[in-house]
């Protein structure tokens, strides 16, 4: 039996599990087999049920037997709390309020986060959306999150996975995890075996450096980033990438978006995984600061007569026309070097004083002399203006 015109059909059935519930199914066609309990629905097909789900789609098979409804073309499911799923073949287990969907699958969170995954079930019952296939979360910035598989609780809207994570947020800067937990409504990210790639230039001496942090854990939100038990550098990769020629080492490490400041907590230096330097706290302004006082990005140095070195200068803004930068140089096996550089500017003329000093060599040569060592320099420039009289 079809019609061509609009049918609205109830089914209500009972078994030993639930209690007897109704299905409202709609569209322009519609046949029926009641020998074998199956019913067919085609165009503008409209599946609602007592939960207030809607599932539209170009076509419906239901089997009162199973309680199971398949649905073909342009399907869109929409849940209570306005997650939207879309896809192209699904079944509905109206016995165990299950919806799955076979295939390349499209999710809209109630939070506009876009997932992009095959397979996936929707259960009603525990408020919970999952796929155990590789999936793409895009959230409301364009950050973009790479999964192995997920979980997402749709009342409390949060995301969980276990796994090789990758996230690429939109400046391209890489972070990879074990685990990750994400909460959408507080806009909170937490990770585990973070691994952190940095693709801003401004962490960068020249272009062969690679700067990047490893930590125990990561916690990203709006305002800060926070790295549990992290090891810091901008040296180039190694074979093993075990030891680089210098890092920052802490117990927590904290980046403030709103300060533009990095904060570190225990902080040790190591040159080839020697620590040379200790400090209980410590903090610097981020690269995206053009002036401001703090300890600016460590940098490592090799030579024949000083050997393997680790510099950690600081600036001093004192004011608009007057600053100070004071570089430590740390040897593994020298004396340190003390370097500062005192500049000043004028309306039409400026000023730099330029010193150091060093207790001398550890181990002397002839060339490599015993002895205190010190320098001070001096350098004032100014512009003289030209002025012509015409007669």
């Amino acid at each position: 039996m079809r019609s061509k015109f609009i049918i609205i059909f109830y089914i209500i059935f009972t078994n030993s599990i639930l209690l007897a519930e109704n299905i409202f199914i709609e569209a322009k066609s519609i046949s029926i087999d009641k020998k074998k309990q199956i019913s067919i629905f085609e165009n503008d097909v409209i599946v609602k049920t007592l939960d207030n789900n809607v599932i539209s789609s170009d076509y419906a098979k239901y089997d009162k037997n199973k309680g199971i409804i398949i649905l073909k073309g342009n399907i869109e499911a929409v849940d209570n709390q306005n997650n939207i799923i879309q896809t192209n073949y699904a079944e509905y287990n109206k016995l165990i309020n299950i919806f799955k969907s076979i295939g390349p699958t499209k999710i809209i969170t109630s939070q506009k986060y876009i997932i992009e995954a095959e397979d996936v079930i929707f259960n009603n019952n525990k408020k919970f959306i999952n796929s155990q296939k590789k999936s793409i979360v895009t959230d409301q910035e364009n950050n973009k999150i790479y999964l192995e598989n997920f979980s997402y609780e749709t009342i409390n809207n949060i995301f969980k996975s276990i796994g090789v994570i990758k996230v690429k947020d939109k400046i391209d800067n890489i972070y990879n995890f074990s685990q990750i937990y994400i909460d959408t409504n507080k806009k909170v990210l937490l990770g585990t075996d973070s691994k952190a790639y940095l693709n801003d230039k401004t962490f960068k001496i020249n272009n062969k450096n690679n700067p990047r942090i490893f930590s125990n854990s990561l916690e990203i939100n709006k305002e800060k980033k926070i790295f549990k038990k992290s090891v810091f550098t901008i040296c180039g990769f190694r074979k093993d990438d075990k030891c680089p020629p210098w890092s920052v080492q802490a117990s927590e490490m904290l980046h403030d978006n709103k300060k533009k400041t990095i904060y570190y907590d225990n902080a040790v230096i190591k040159v080839y995984d020697l620590p040379i330097f200790y400090i209980p706290k410590i903090s610097h302004p981020d690269p995206t600061v053009d002036r401001r006082s703090g300890f600016l990005t460590p940098s490592f140095s090799n030579s024949k007569n000083l050997g393997s070195g680790f510099e950690i200068p600081y600036f001093w803004a004192i004011s608009k026309e007057k600053d100070f930068t004071l570089s430590n140089k740390l040897f593994a096996s020298e004396n340190p070097l003390f370097l500062g550089e005192y500049r000043q500017v004028f309306q039409n003329s400026n000023l730099i004083f330029d010193f150091g000093y060093t207790e001398g060599y550890k181990k002397t040569t002839i060339t490599k002399k015993a002895g205190d060592k010190s320098h001070l320099f001096t350098k004032f420039s100014k512009n003289f203006k030209r002025i012509l009289v015409w007669s």
